[in-house]
């Protein structure tokens, strides 16, 4: 009696019930680290976890719609095996960038492969919150009639975003004057499955991940875009800086320079009139070399970067890297690479969609728990 006692409260220990979730948990990261499905085989070798619990957790995790059989490993010898990989209904995630002249989205599943990108007209007027609920609101339908509905939503902007109340930051000096806008303006999604932050700071998380920062810890992602669109995204110990209320990096308002407003550093750039698609002469791009690297020592001076990423239209035009590189060598407390960033103007949607991934994979892993 005392026997089979022992032996029912091993089996309702709440031990299996964490053994469980850490098996599951265990097959959806290994799913979200492969291009392509794996049997069952394949993800007992790569989480090293017994053949019978991969099994069994398949199983469950079949009967919930969240893995889907979508057929035989073909090409290998021996017993025919099962491909599995995540289930369309586990659905997609959505990133939007939104600056003056393209409203721009990209659609991938949870996996991390990319299904879609397309470009849209801009906002009227500024008119952000109403231009984001279409683009969304079509894109939504059109997932959700293919079964696959829209889990997670990052939207990147051209302005500094509070991180404690999720909504857009005003400054009058911004090159694009979005209005008010937050989280709640994102219709149909949870709150908690919407990210709205700067698009330098998306750009600097994507070249952390997949571009030109890749392997560095410490360093600092300077954005150079057209008219004064200036920005610094800082990532200290592998994590993003934004400040007490967003406004890390707004590196517009350094005290650098002639004049006297706030916005002087901003002002100075923009007075060099370098633009993505023209042919700047030798003496505006070393003008604005030796401006944009006076910024990057003062950056150098206060973390100590490893890296400084040069990114934007402007930033990656040619024959500017090298005047911002000089100058960070003349006047820094030690010399620090400037290298050009890797994903180009890209960035911020890859760097929106990659976080957009993580709030929903983490919503997924949590709720298997």
């Amino acid at each position: 009696m005392a026997d089979r006692e022992q032996e029912t409260a091993r089996g309702t220990s709440p031990h299996s019930g964490l053994r469980r979730a850490t098996t599951e948990r265990a097959i959806l990261d290994c799913l979200a680290a492969e291009d392509g499905p794996l049997t069952r085989a394949e993800l007992s070798r790569r989480t090293a976890i017994s053949p019978p619990a991969i099994s069994e957790a398949v199983r469950r995790l079949e009967a919930d719609a969240v893995l889907v059989a979508v057929g035989p490993r073909s090409g290998v010898p021996g017993a025919v095996a099962t491909l599995y990989d995540l289930a369309p209904g586990a659905g997609v995630v959505v990133a939007v960038e939104i600056n003056r002249s393209v409203v721009r989205t990209a659609v991938g599943d949870l996996a991390g492969r990319s299904l879609e990108r397309a470009d849209h007209d801009p906002p009227d007027d500024g008119r952000v919150a109403p231009r984001l609920q279409e683009v969304l609101a079509a894109l939504g339908e059109r997932w959700r009639a293919d079964g696959r509905p829209v889990r997670a939503v990052a939207v990147s902007i051209a302005n500094p975003v509070d991180p404690a109340t999720g909504r857009v930051i005003e400054l009058h000096e911004s090159a694009f004057p979005a209005g008010v806008v937050g989280v709640e303006d994102v219709h149909g999604i949870d709150p908690a499955m919407v990210v709205l932050d700067n698009d330098v700071n998306f750009a600097a998380l994507a070249e952390r991940d997949h571009g030109a920062a890749v392997g560095a810890t410490t360093f600092a992602y300077l954005y150079v875009g057209e008219r004064h669109s200036v920005g610094l995204g800082l990532v200290l110990d592998g994590v993003l800086v934004r400040g007490a209320r967003g406004l890390a990096g707004e590196i517009g308002y350094l005290p650098l320079g002639e004049g006297t407003g706030r916005f002087r550093f901003g002002e100075a750039v923009a007075a060099q009139a370098l633009t993505a698609g023209g042919e700047p002469d030798d003496a505006a791009l070393e003008r604005a070399g030796r401006t944009l690297g006076e910024a990057a020592v003062a950056v150098c001076a206060c973390v100590d970067p490893a890296l400084l990423v040069l990114g934007g239209p402007v930033g990656l035009l040619p024959g500017l890297r090298p005047h911002v590189e000089a100058t960070v060598t003349e006047l820094a407390p030690r010399p620090v690479p400037v290298v050009a960033g890797a994903l180009g103007e890209s960035a911020p949607l890859w760097g929106a969609l990659a976080e957009a991934r993580r709030r929903a994979w983490d919503r997924l892993v949590s709720g298997r728990g």
